[in-house]
């Protein structure tokens, strides 16, 4: 998207802020703007609109962004929406159909004698400095208008076209042939403009059988708004991205049209003559609902993590055209992007600024509940527990082809595997399959084990639980070992069959081992990034790492070391020296804060 700076100026006459602090300004509000640069004499900065803001894909959009955060009026642009010469109902209705429901609105009207000619200087400017060659006085007006609002519009030429325009889906069509004589092959769903015998255009791109040249005399111009999802599918079904499509295929503002239209139409009777000649023919099946949404006004600060007062955000709201009833709002119809609570908390955030958020203050550690199931904690210990011992931990599919127990089964639908539609009942089985491809690769004395769901289906309820399945080639080993997972008093809740064993571990009464120590767990609340910062330190010799570990985090202090680890130790035959490479992770500190700790206790130069 190309901005020129004079043009935004006309929209907001009071801006007057340098090309690069306007360049920061609209990226910090969320339009990257890559870069700016001089075309024609004119300051052109190059934006990278990726929200689905077709707004924002004109210059209107962004202006009335710009008018919020720097608090400055917009500049209404008033053109009378023409009827005909005092409304007269003698000039006729246009034979137009829509017959599609993938259509939101529709404007058009017909100007007749017109004088087309070679575009004005002003608009040939404007037109090359969007990276466009200019065409003619209306094409070129066209173009104007869709970048100056964001919305896309076409000019038929009525002798090539006639007035029987019609809005419909491929009838029958294979082929159609654009502005710049592409040839494309046409699929059965794609949403068009014709006539009665013809293809005249795409919704999204003009076409060569109504083309507008110098001799046109007459023509019809249309503005549209269409169902977003069918003209991104049909330009990539089409392999054509144009200015148009990518605008159609965002969210865009049906109660815009009359203002947009109104302006094209008053700058060609302006710049090429001619008379209006039909009624306006407004086709608007179902008018724009607009949302009242619930705001609570301490969101923006909650989110943000700063105060944001009531008093910004009603402002913010209000310059956004909103309607604010008490806690209800209803955002203005050239904003549909709006629809949630989180949408206006995103809004007044934005425009309070990103970068009046700190970045440099610490970060306030507290105590918060800890809401991890106990059965987490156990099963975690007893992975370690197992793998201690010497098992190997497999994992299998939840999916069997056969069932334990037929009265509780889960049958699944549309299983991925049709043999295998039962939710397991037990570990055990697929304990024995994977034994069986251990004895076909002669893999003996082996022990392993699976902690996994189980599903059970009891009285219309579908129960699920936490399972340990256990495999020893040594059954005194294998019961052993059960035993040091769990007590003896949860013998009763251990199934054995011959060298495997399984135990429901959501039934087992949990002893204190298996809740964590306060002592061992901190919760922190973190609202910035964490710094990792390497360092290599040379030792005479080998060096105790625990020691290494606990003597530099102390020296680091509690409060700003997140992690500290001996990532690895090199020893230098050379010199018979060993490095120790170190990666501290840093937190409640800025960048520079960090580097300077950690240039101190490395005592790096």
């Amino acid at each position: 998207m190309k901005l020129i700076y004079s043009q935004l100026q006309k929209l907001l006459p009071s801006l007057n802020v340098e090309p690069q602090k306007l360049r920061d300004d609209l990226t910090m509000i969320g339009h990257f703007t890559n870069f700016f640069e001089e075309i024609e004499g004119e300051i052109v900065f190059d934006l990278d609109i990726k929200v689905n803001r077709g707004d924002c894909l004109g210059y209107y959009g962004l202006a009335k962004d710009l008018s919020v955060y720097y608090n400055i009026p917009l500049k209404k642009i008033e053109s009378p929406l023409f009827q005909g010469e005092g409304g007269a109902k003698h000039l006729g209705v246009l034979p137009i159909q829509v017959s599609t429901d993938k259509v939101k609105r529709v404007m058009a009207i017909k100007i007749s004698e017109i004088n087309n000619t070679e575009s004005p200087d002003w608009l040939k400017k404007f037109i090359k400095c969007h990276g466009n060659n200019p065409i003619n006085t209306i094409v070129d007006l066209t173009n104007y208008i869709m970048f100056l609002y964001g919305i896309p519009n076409h000019a038929f030429d009525t002798a090539k076209s006639t007035d029987n325009l019609i809005w419909q889906i491929n009838p029958s069509y294979k082929e159609f042939i654009s502005l710049d004589g592409t040839k494309l092959e046409l699929n059965s769903n794609i949403l068009m403009i014709n006539n009665l015998k013809k293809p005249l255009s795409l919704s999204f791109w003009g076409g060569e059988a109504c083309a507008i040249d110098i001799n046109t005399k007459e023509i019809i111009i249309e503005m549209a708004v269409y169902d977003q999802a069918t003209i991104r599918q049909n330009s990539r079904q089409l392999k054509s991205v144009t200015e148009a499509a990518t605008r159609l295929e965002k969210l865009l503002d049906s109660e815009l049209i009359p203002t947009a239209f109104s302006h094209l139409i008053d700058l060609i009777l302006k710049n090429v003559g001619g008379q209006i000649s039909s009624e306006v023919f407004d086709y608007y099946p179902q008018k724009v609902s607009l949302p009242q949404i619930k705001f609570n006004y301490n969101k923006p600060s909650q989110v943000s993590g700063i105060e944001i007062s009531k008093d910004f955000c009603v402002s913010c709201l209000t310059r956004l055209d909103c309607q604010i009833q008490d806690d209800l709002i209803t955002p203005p119809s050239i904003r549909p992007d709006i629809n949630i609570e989180a949408d206006l908390v995103e809004e007044v955030v934005r425009f309070y600024g990103y970068q009046n958020i700190p970045t440099n203050e610490p970060v306030t550690s507290k105590d918060v509940p800890d809401i991890t199931p106990k059965e987490i904690y156990l099963i975690d210990q007893l992975k370690d527990k197992l793998v201690d011992l010497g098992y190997d931990e497999i994992l299998t599919w939840p999916l069997v082809s056969s069932s334990v127990d037929s009265d509780t089964v889960i049958t699944t639908q549309n299983s991925i595997n049709t043999e295998s539609i039962y939710l397991r009942q037990s570990l055990i089985p697929a304990l024995k399959q994977q034994l069986d491809q251990y004895q076909r690769l002669k893999l003996n004395a082996t022990q392993f084990f699976e902690i996994g769901k189980i599903f059970f289906q009891i009285n219309n309820e579908y129960i699920e639980k936490n399972s340990l399945g256990i495999y020893n080639s040594d059954i005194n080993a294998l019961r052993q070992d059960a035993l040091q997972c769990v007590s003896n008093s949860n013998l009763e809740n251990m199934v054995f069959d011959g060298n495997f064993v399984e135990i429901i571990l959501d039934n087992l009464s949990k002893p204190n081992i298996y809740t964590p120590k306060t002592t061992d767990y901190n919760a922190y609340e973190l609202t910035s990034q964490i710094i990792t910062l390497d360092a290599n330190v040379v030792f005479d010799k080998m060096q105790d790492s625990e020691k290494l570990i606990k003597d530099y985090s102390q020296k680091i202090g509690k409060n700003n070391l997140w992690q500290l680890v001996i990532s690895d130790i090199f020893s230098d035959p050379k010199t018979s020296k060993f490095r120790y490479t170190f990666k501290a992770s840093y937190f409640n500190l800025d960048d520079k804060t960090a580097k300077e700790i950690h240039a101190s206790v490395f005592e790096l130069k």
